[in-house]
C-alpha cells in the first residue's frame, strides 16, 4: 500500500467518524417569539395570553373575547424537512376548529430557500383558510376520481410536493392536537348520519316498546339519597316523605326523528310542527322525554328554546350540542302521562345517533336560603337509535402523504421503475450487454432519460442534505417519515443504496445522477466539437479527487458548528441550480454551475471526480461493495495498460486493479476486455494460436 492511499483512507475514515458525530447536533427552525407572533396575526384577531401548552396562545376577536388560539407548528408537531429542520407555521383555529389562517413563519427547505423562493410555498397555506380540522384533506387533484365527495384537494407546489406535504402533516398534527386539549368535542371523525326516507310504517306504542324504540328507565328517591349520603346536601332532601323504592325518575326515551315514530306518539298539531321543524333543521335529531316521577325535566326558571340545565348528552365523552325544540306537547292517548318535553340534538358536529351516547340527567339539591350552596348527582343512560332508520356517511378517510404521493405520481413510478429494472440488468449482464453493437447508444439513451426524465421531470436529483438529514434523524430519535413525502427520490435512493453495496458508486453516479449525465453529454458534444482537453496527470488527478473529501468534511464541519448556514454551504453542489429549477435563479448561482458544467468540456465529468460531496458519500461504496464485478486478466496492467490509458476517470491503477471507490461504470473498459479487436492480451493470444495452427 502506497503512503498517498494510507492518506487517502485514513482521511475517509476520520470524515466517516465525524459525519456520524454531527448527526445529533443538526439544527432546527427557531420558534418566532411573541412579538413577531402578535404582527402575524390578522386584524380584527389579536394574540392573546399562552396557554399552558408550549407555543400555543390564545387568540382575542374584536371585542377581546376568546375566539381561538394561535399555534406555531413546530412547537406541537416538528416534522423535519429536507433539510433536517422542521417547517414553522403558524395556525390560527377558531373555537370550532376553523382554520382562520395559516402563515409559514420560517423554514429551511431546499427548494424554497433559494430555488423557488417562500412565494408559492406561501399561496399554498393560503388554502387552508375556511377549511376545518375535521376536513378530509390531501395534495393533489381529484383527477381521475368520480367527483362529488366531500375529500379536499389542494394544489400543491410543482417541484416541491414532498415538502408541501410535510407541511401539511405538521400543520393538521399541531392543529388536531390543540383541538383535543382546548376544543373538547371537535376534534373527532366527521360521520354524516341522515335519515332514510319515510318508511311509512304503523306502529302502536306497545310495539314501539315491544321492538325497542322506546326505553325506560327508573332511578328511586333510594338511589338519589345514596348519592348524597355523606355530603353537605344529605338532609336537604326536597321529597323527605318519599319511600326509598318510590320513581324518584321515572322517564321514557323515544327518538322521534324517523317520521313513522313520530306519527305513533305525537297527535295532528304537534306533528305538523315537528314536520316544519324537521325541514327547517334537517340535521337534528329529535328525542321525545316523558318524565312521570318527582324529579321533573327542568328548573323553574327555565326558558323555552334553550339548553335545560338538568339534561346533558354525551358521546365519547364529548358534549353534545342539546336544546328544548319548542313544540307544544300534544300526545297520542296511548302514550303514558307525564311531564314531557321535545330535545333537538345537533348531528352536525360528529354526533352518530346510531352509535351509543350517553343521556344524562341531574337531581339537583340546595343548602341554605340567601346563598344557597349547589350540589347535584348524575343519572346516566345508554341510549341509541334504530339502525333502520337511518344512513351514516362515513367520510373518506385522507390518503397518508405516501399513499397520496404514490397515487398522484403512479405514472411516474412505473416508468421509473421499469427504467431501474434496465438499468440494474445492464449492470449485472455487463459483459453480455458491451458485445452489443449499440451499446454506446443504449448508454446514451440511458443517460438521456436519467436527465430529463429522472432530473427535469421527476425532480430525483438526489443531494447530500438527504443522508445528512436522515442520519441526523435516526441519531436524534426523530422520525424519518420525510423520506416517504418524495417517493420518486425515495425510489432511486433505494436503488443507489442496493447498488452502493453491489457496485459502488457506478450505479448512481454513472447512471442515475441527472447532473452527472448533463456532464457527460457536454463532455462528449466538446469532443466532438475538437475542444481540447486537459491531461491531467497520474499524483495532480489523484490529489484533486481529495478536494471532494475536503468539500464534505468542510460541510459536515459547518452543520456541527454553524447549522444556521447549511443552506448556504449546500450551495456547493448544483443540482438545485442546473436541476431542480431549471437555472431559473439568481445569476451567481447559475453562473456557478455554469462554470462546473463547461469544466467538463475540458475535464471529463471535473464535478463528479474532484468537487461532488454526495460522490464522496458514494466512494465508500467502493470499499463496502460485495465483489470486485470488472473482470479482469492476469495480463491487465502487466504488460498491457490500455484499459488505464483509456479510462477518462483514471480509475484503473496501473497495476490493472480497478479503483471502484472512483468507477462511474461507464463499461468501456468492459468493452475493451470482451472485444478480440481491443484486448492486446486477446490480440496476442490469438495471434499466437495462429502460429501454432
Amino acid at each position: 500500500m502506497t503512503k498517498f492511499s494510507i492518506i487517502h483512507g485514513l482521511f475517509r475514515a476520520t470524515l466517516t467518524v465525524l459525519f456520524l458525530a454531527m448527526g445529533v447536533q443538526w439544527a432546527a427552525a427557531d420558534l418566532v417569539d411573541e412579538a413577531e407572533l402578535r404582527d402575524a396575526v390578522i386584524a380584527p384577531y389579536s394574540l392573546g395570553e399562552p396557554t399552558d401548552i408550549d407555543g400555543v396562545w390564545e387568540l382575542l376577536n374584536g371585542s377581546g373575547a376568546r375566539g381561538g388560539y394561535v399555534i406555531q407548528s413546530e412547537a406541537i408537531s416538528p416534522l423535519p424537512g429536507f433539510s433536517g429542520a422542521a417547517i414553522n407555521i403558524m395556525v390560527v383555529l377558531d373555537m370550532d376548529g376553523g382554520f382562520i389562517d395559516v402563515k409559514l413563519l420560517n423554514q429551511s427547505e431546499p427548494i424554497f430557500v433559494s430555488g423557488l423562493g417562500e412565494a408559492p410555498f406561501r399561496q399554498f397555506l393560503e388554502q387552508y383558510r375556511g377549511l376545518s380540522i375535521n376536513t378530509p384533506i390531501t395534495i393533489g387533484t381529484n383527477y381521475g376520481t368520480s367527483g362529488g365527495g366531500s375529500l379536499v384537494y389542494l394544489d400543491g407546489v410543482t417541484k416541491a410536493t414532498a415538502s408541501v406535504r410535510i407541511a401539511h402533516e405538521s400543520i393538521m398534527a399541531a392543529a388536531r392536537e390543540v383541538a383535543r386539549e382546548k376544543l373538547k368535542g371537535i376534534a373527532r371523525p366527521q360521520e354524516k348520519v341522515v335519515l332514510k326516507p319515510d318508511q311509512d310504517l304503523d306502529f302502536t306504542w306497545q310495539e314501539l316498546v315491544e321492538q325497542g324504540l322506546v326505553r325506560h328507565v327508573v332511578a328511586t328517591h333510594g338511589e338519589v339519597r345514596a348519592e348524597f349520603a355523606g355530603t353537605t346536601w344529605q338532609n336537604d332532601d326536597p321529597h323527605p316523605d318519599a319511600a326509598d323504592s318510590d320513581p324518584f325518575i321515572d322517564l321514557w326515551i323515544v327518538d322521534v326523528t324517523a317520521p313513522s315514530v313520530a306519527r305513533a306518539v305525537m297527535g295532528n298539531r304537534m306533528l305538523r310542527d315537528w314536520e316544519r321543524l324537521a325541514r327547517i333543521s334537517p340535521d337534528d335529531q329529535t328525542l321525545l322525554l316523558i318524565e312521570a316521577g318527582d324529579h321533573g325535566l327542568v328548573s323553574e326558571d327555565f326558558v323555552r328554546n334553550t339548553a335545560p340545565a338538568w339534561i346533558e348528552a354525551t358521546q365519547d365523552e364529548f358534549p353534545v350540542s342539546a336544546m328544548d325544540a319548542d313544540l307544544l306537547i300534544d300526545l297520542n292517548d296511548d302514550v303514558p302521562d307525564g311531564i314531557a318535553m321535545v330535545l333537538r340534538l345537533d348531528r352536525r358536529l360528529g354526533f352518530n345517533p346510531v352509535r351509543d351516547w350517553q343521556l344524562t340527567l341531574l337531581a339537583v339539591r340546595q343548602h341554605g336560603m340567601l346563598q344557597p350552596e349547589m350540589g347535584q348527582a348524575r343519572f346516566s343512560w345508554t341510549v341509541r337509535a334504530d339502525e333502520r332508520f337511518f344512513d351514516v356517511l362515513t367520510p373518506p378517510k385522507p390518503l397518508s402523504p405516501f399513499e397520496s404521493a404514490v397515487v398522484n405520481r403512479r405514472g411516474d413510478l412505473l416508468i421509473l421503475g421499469a427504467f431501474l429494472a434496465l438499468i440494474f440488468a445492464i449492470m449485472a449482464f455487463n459483459r453480455r450487454f458491451v458485445k452489443r453493437p449499440e451499446y454506446r447508444l443504449v448508454r446514451y439513451g440511458a443517460l438521456a432519460v436519467t436527465l430529463g426524465f429522472v432530473g427535469w421531470w421527476g425532480q430525483g436529483q438526489l443531494s447530500i442534505l438527504t443522508p445528512i438529514a436522515t442520519l441526523s434523524a435516526a441519531l436524534a430519535g426523530k422520525s424519518l417519515s420525510f423520506l416517504l413525502y418524495d417517493p420518486f427520490s425515495l425510489l432511486i435512493w433505494i436503488a443507489a443504496i442496493v447498488g452502493f453495496f453491489i457496485w459502488g458508486r457506478a450505479l448512481f453516479c454513472g447512471w442515475l445522477c441527472p447532473f452527472g449525465a448533463m456532464q457527460e453529454f457536454i463532455g462528449a458534444v466538446a469532443k466532438r466539437l475538437g475542444v481540447r482537453q486537459l491531461t491531467i496527470s497520474g499524483t495532480w488527478d489523484r490529489r484533486l479527487k481529495l478536494l471532494k473529501y475536503v468539500v464534505l468534511a468542510g460541510l459536515v464541519t459547518i452543520l456541527f458548528y454553524r447549522p444556521e448556514h447549511v443552506e448556504t454551504a449546500a450551495e456547493v453542489e448544483p443540482f438545485k441550480t442546473a436541476i431542480s429549477v431549471f437555472f431559473q435563479r439568481e445569476w451567481y448561482y447559475v453562473f456557478y454551475a455554469v462554470i462546473c458544467l463547461f469544466a467538463s468540456a475540458v475535464v471529463f465529468k471535473a464535478y463528479c471526480r474532484y468537487l461532488c460531496p454526495l460522490g464522496a458519500l458514494m466512494a465508500i461504496g467502493g470499499w463496502l461493495r460485495l465483489t470486485p464485478w470488472i473482470a479482469r486478466r492476469a495480463d491487465c496492467g502487466s504488460p498491457c495498460q490500455l484499459c488505464k490509458v483509456k479510462c477518462e476517470y483514471k480509475a484503473i491503477k496501473p497495476s490493472g486493479k480497478i479503483d471502484y471507490s472512483e468507477c462511474f461504470g461507464c463499461l468501456d473498459c468492459v468493452d475493451i476486455y470482451e472485444d478480440r479487436n481491443k484486448c492486446v492480451p486477446l490480440i496476442v493470444t490469438d495471434k499466437k494460436r495462429a502460429r501454432a495452427s
